[in-house]
């Protein structure tokens, strides 16, 4: 009697057990499907969640080992019905509840040793390599950016997001502009566009469900440079968005083909056909357990079929423009200019070599590549001079800095908006861009309202030295005529030369010329009238010999006119 009750038992027990196991492999499958941690111990948020279920799983399987044990029955005294409830205290597992929270404390305890920057300031600064560079280097490496040329931006991300959203139409109240607006070159007919690109997500649950199988309709792209906005439907539909249902919401799609890879950073792109792709970037935690976070690759997700492959970074394909997050970016840079010369330096000592980039910073392409750009400035908040600016190659992340003082982005901003010329309008300016004009770093940004572009703004980086124009060709003469008219500007690198027979010729704003050659009249050359008697008495019909700076916008500055017909004996 006694044995078979013990046999009866351990029947109980393990069809208990079974039944707890088969229960938490049920609730362990739709809570890692729902919240789909990263299975990499480099991830704390993932630990915890992983942690949290082991300690849900371990009370199922305990609850149905000791049902008799854990499950109660109590009578409610007003109505004497009885009802079953759970014993908590007959379970016992306070102390392994203890144990899992010790662990978890140890974990973030080492972890956040391992990666404290006061032990660990040498690797943090040499996690981003910089090529220092002097101003000549600027103007031989940053090869120079017409004003008006197809990769310059015009408009800011605010005011391509509203044109693009004017282009919504009917499809508004269905959908919105995804929030990776992202900047990216493309080439169309062999020509390099600057382009922000968006999808068009769901507004909302019904909406994704009902186009769960054909997808959203397309994407939005805005010129940044001729501000043309277009909706470009996609026959296929767009699948996998950040707003997608079950597998076609595509961070659960990336973390269902790479459960175990550290992903951030999910850009929109097209490549050279149109087609939309979603570029996740892959990193790792290289300073401790997870501190230091370094771009090591990227996934490359087919928007409408869903091919999905991972590249490593040196393998990335040539069209995909961005791989290293902004934000990663900035971290190592500041981190490398900090800690340079250890923390003590830094921190507490004589903050020798001590500095930041700049709170503002933007982009630009060089060379069909998409760089970050911000300056260089020292940790002291009221600092509004630069001492340089950086480059971040945001695809190889190779980092130059060019050591030019000047004037800070900010700073720029603060002179544009406070000009006596449009004070009074109460208008915003733009995050600068840096171009290069005739070797001079220069700061080209916009001033604009809550619609639209007002003005556009040319302020030198050495010495705040300001043009502003409504008109952008005027407003490049006239910085043109103010770099020429000061000392010491006498750039003669990368001329070229031609002779040739004046056709036509008119007076710009800002002490310029324009005029064209008889023989090809697509090129303007634009020259100053300070440049002496042979620019000042220039006529239709002369022969002139010009030196000029090449362009791609069509005009071109000439540095050095010898008029042949005047000199003529």
């Amino acid at each position: 009697m006694k044995i078979d009750n013990i046999v009866n038992k351990e029947k109980h027990s393990l069809k208990g057990i079974v039944i707890g196991v088969l229960i938490v492999l049920i609730i362990s499958a739709i809570w890692l499907y729902v919240f789909t941690p990263e299975l990499n111990f480099k991830s704390p948020s993932s630990v915890f969640v992983l942690l949290l279920l082991i300690g849900i799983d371990v009370f199922i399987i305990k609850l149905f080992k000791h049902k008799k044990i854990a499950i109660k029955k109590i009578v409610n005294p007003i109505s004497q019905r009885s009802v079953r409830i759970v014993d908590f205290g007959a379970i016992k597992l306070g102390g392994f509840y203890t144990i899992l929270g010790v662990l978890f404390f140890l974990y973030i305890l080492i972890g956040g040793i391992s990666g404290a920057h006061i032990i660990r300031a040498k690797a943090y600064a040499k996690q981003m390599p910089i090529e220092v560079l002097e101003n000549e280097d600027f103007a031989a490496q940053v090869t120079p950016q017409s004003i008006g040329s197809s990769t310059l931006p015009i408009i800011d991300k605010d005011i391509a997001l509203r044109k693009a959203e004017g282009k919504l139409s009917t499809y508004g109240s269905q959908y919105s502009i995804g929030s990776s607006f992202t900047l990216i070159n493309v080439k169309e007919n062999g020509v390099e566009h600057l382009v922000r690109v968006a999808p068009l997500e769901y507004n909302g649950f019904f909406v994704a469900a009902t186009n769960y199988n054909s997808g959203s309709i397309g994407y939005i792209m805005v010129d940044v440079v001729t501000e043309e906005a277009k909706l470009v439907e996609v026959s296929e539909g767009i699948k996998y968005l950040e707003s997608g249902l079950l597998n076609r919401k595509l961070s659960r799609y990336i973390w269902m083909h790479y459960p175990s890879s550290l992903i951030t950073d999910y850009s929109f792109e097209i490549d050279d056909n149109g087609a939309p792709f979603w570029v996740a970037t892959v990193y790792d935690n290289q300073i401790g357990l997870f501190s230091g976070q370094n771009p090591v690759g990227i996934v490359l997700v087919n928007a409408v079929n869903g091919d999905i492959k991972r590249y490593d970074i040196k393998d990335v394909p040539v069209w995909v423009d961005r791989v290293v997050p902004a934000d990663q970016a900035i971290t190592q840079a500041d981190n490398a200019l900090t800690y340079k010369n250890g923390w003590f330096n830094a921190a507490i000592g004589a903050k020798k070599d001590v500095f930041q980039l700049t709170e503002e910073y933007n982009y630009l392409t060089l060379n069909g590549n998409t760089y970050l750009y911000s300056g260089i400035t020292s940790p002291n908040n009221a600092d509004e001079t630069s001492v340089g600016f950086m480059l971040i190659d945001l695809k190889t992340k190779d980092a130059k800095m060019y050591s030019i003082q000047g004037i800070t982005e900010y700073r720029a901003m603060e002179i544009a908006v406070s000009s006596q010329s449009v004070k009074a309008q109460n208008l915003t300016a733009t995050v600068p861009i840096l171009v290069n004009i005739e070797g001079q770093p220069t700061y080209f940004l916009t001033l604009k309202n809550n619609v639209q572009r007002q003005w556009y703004v040319l302020v030198r980086v050495s010495d705040g030295a300001i043009v502003l124009n409504q008109d952008l060709k005027n407003c490049k003469s006239e910085y043109i005529s103010l770099l020429t008219n000061q000392e010491g500007n006498t750039i003669t690198d990368g001329l070229e030369s031609v002779t040739g027979k004046v056709s036509r010729i008119r007076e710009s704003e800002g002490d310029i010329l324009e005029f064209v050659f008889a023989n090809d009249v697509d090129k303007i050359y634009m020259v100053p009238i300070s440049l002496g008697v042979d620019t000042r008495f220039l006529q239709a019909g002369d022969i002139v010999t010009v030196n000029f700076l090449p362009s791609d916008d069509g005009t071109y500055l000439v540095r050095k006119l010898v008029n042949e017909t005047l000199r003529m004996k």
